[in-house]
């Protein structure tokens, strides 16, 4: 028996120390980097920085060089009719041709509208007439060669010219990655603001539960004192009676304020990314509360000094920004597609041509002069929509927008005055409550104090005992409120400021610096 209590003994420790090294150390600085690499929410958001350059690359494909090929070789048997004259030509009753076709051709379009465009056609024929073209009897399958080139520039004239409308959905594009790593940031604030609020009240729920397991001590202190005082009759025993409901009562918030805690720490690890296994491994968080001093406040800041702010850092406000120059290069585009279409193609070509078996053939059409030919010439097409409600119906959606994006971006300004507004003034209150619950602690500590000095000589009842102490963790709990406000007061401010993360930082690789967590924005570091 002594041995299994032993091992199981071991076996204890060994699961106690194993969960001890496996805790994840919970700081601002270790939970705002968890928060980046581990949040869901970021990296969706950062994916779509990844389809936006697809959609960019995607714009540019319009510009690329395009090469196309064709290689055909084919063979046809045509029978004679038995009056056809060619009979007499030869012996066979039916006509071979052996066709070889082989083209190359090379396009690209220009950003200023302009297209060129080269093609190469090869082709060789050769059949068993004996005579050729010119009714000479040269015999059977002497082969005719062709080859020629085309090379031709088209200039759009009305719709499609110019660099502004050929470039419009490529620069919207990149506009839109620039949008995409606004908003990319924007989101992982928002959620570094989450993660933030979620770990002031996991350190609210932790000191909480101090308070609490430091009042159940001094309940069962004030227990042992009245124990010795009813020894000494010098209290009554019915007082013990009530002690012990109290204490009892005590346990119980206790309890609740160990629950309380074990919520926020899964709470904190859900909003970091962390799942149930992981969220159970933080450990006790290390950052305190930030105090007044730290967070650099004083009068002279106001409220038009933070709206200045928000307005030069805020992400949504240059996304906004983005999307109207995108939309309005858009419109450009759609304006545009409403012309009819007018282009002007110029052209030149060559070939030659040229009779034989053998390679000497082959290689001696560009050189010989006979059977060469040339092409020189201009053309003009013209094509458009008689009702056009295709471009017409974009071109209303467009203009459309547009009219949205300046509501949605007028409404966003006045949305972040307000909430600017609003979470300055929370800060200045919570400043100031902050104040005032940590002069009443002070005071209630020193009259419960009193008070139990006061009971243990006789001179106080235990009522009075028990009522200065409900007051003093009521003033302690109230302290501890107010701290946890103040701090989310901060880190709000940080949001609504557009300050949580430093404007053009790279927030994957770099360190979040904790003091974001404990000082208000002002114009010297932002």
């Amino acid at each position: 028996m002594g041995y299994k209590v032993h091992f199981y003994n071991i076996i204890l420790l060994c699961s106690f120390t194993t969960y001890g090294q496996s805790l994840i150390q919970c700081n601002l600085r270790k939970m705002s980097i968890l928060t980046i690499n581990k949040n869901p929410v970021i990296q969706s958001s950062e994916l779509q920085i990844k389809s936006a350059k697809g959609d960019l690359q995607i714009q540019r494909g319009t510009f690329d060089y395009r090469l196309s090929s064709k290689f055909s070789l084919s063979n046809t048997k045509s029978n004679l009719f038995p009056a056809d004259p060619r009979n007499n030509l030869f012996q066979d009753d039916f006509i071979r041709k052996d066709i070889a076709d082989f083209s190359l051709g090379l396009q690209r379009k220009f950003r200023s509208g302009l297209t060129a465009t080269l093609n190469v056609d090869y082709g060789q024929i050769s059949d068993n007439f004996p005579v050729n073209r010119f009714n000479q009897n040269v015999g059977r399958f002497i082969s005719d060669y062709n080859i020629s080139s085309t090379f031709s520039l088209t200039q759009p004239l009305i719709k499609g010219r110019g660099y502004k409308i050929t470039t419009a959905l490529e620069k919207s594009s990149a506009l839109q990655i620039e949008n995409t790593r606004y908003n990319f940031e924007l989101k992982s604030t928002y959620e570094l603001l989450q993660m933030g609020v979620a770990y002031w009240q996991y350190l609210g729920a932790h000191n909480s539960l101090i308070i609490f397991q430091e009042n159940e001590k001094r309940v069962n202190n004030v227990l042992k004192i009245t124990h010795e005082l009813v020894k000494a009759d010098k209290k009554p025993v019915g007082d013990l009676v009530q002690i012990q409901a109290d204490l009892t009562n005590q346990e119980r918030l206790t309890k609740v304020a160990e629950q309380n805690l074990h919520n926020a720490r899964l709470n904190l690890g859900r909003i970091i990314g962390l799942n149930e296994t992981e969220s159970k491994q933080l450990g006790f968080p290390e950052n305190k509360f930030p105090t007044i001093s730290e967070s650099g406040f004083n009068q002279a800041l106001d409220v038009n000094t933070m709206i200045t702010i928000a307005k030069k850092n805020r992400r949504d406000i240059q996304i906004s920004k983005k999307n109207q120059e995108a939309l309005e290069l858009q419109l450009n585009l759609a304006s545009n597609n409403l012309k009819p279409q007018l282009d002007l193609t110029g052209f030149a070509s060559y070939g030659d041509t040229n009779m034989g078996n053998g390679l000497e053939p082959v290689f001696s059409m560009l050189s010989n002069k006979e059977g060469q030919n040339y092409t020189i010439g201009m053309r003009l097409n013209l094509s458009f929509s008689i009702k056009n409600n295709f471009a017409k119906g974009v071109f209303l959606q467009n203009k459309t927008a547009i009219k949205d994006q300046q509501i949605t971006y007028q409404n966003l300004k006045r949305n972040i005055d307000i909430n600017v507004n609003i979470a300055f003034n929370n800060l200045k209150n919570t400043i100031s409550i902050l104040q005032k619950s940590a002069e009443a602690l002070e005071q209630y500590q020193k009259v419960f104090d009193n008070e139990q000095i006061k009971f243990q000589n006789g001179l106080s009842t235990l009522l009075n005992l028990i009522l200065f102490q409900e007051r003093l963790t009521f003033a302690q709990q109230d302290y501890l409120q107010s701290q946890q406000q103040f701090a989310i007061a901060i880190i709000n401010l940080r949001y609504e400021t557009g300050t949580l993360i430093p404007l053009k930082q790279n927030i994957i690789s770099s360190s979040i610096n904790p003091d974001i967590y404990y000082s208000i924005p002002n114009f010297t570091n932002h």
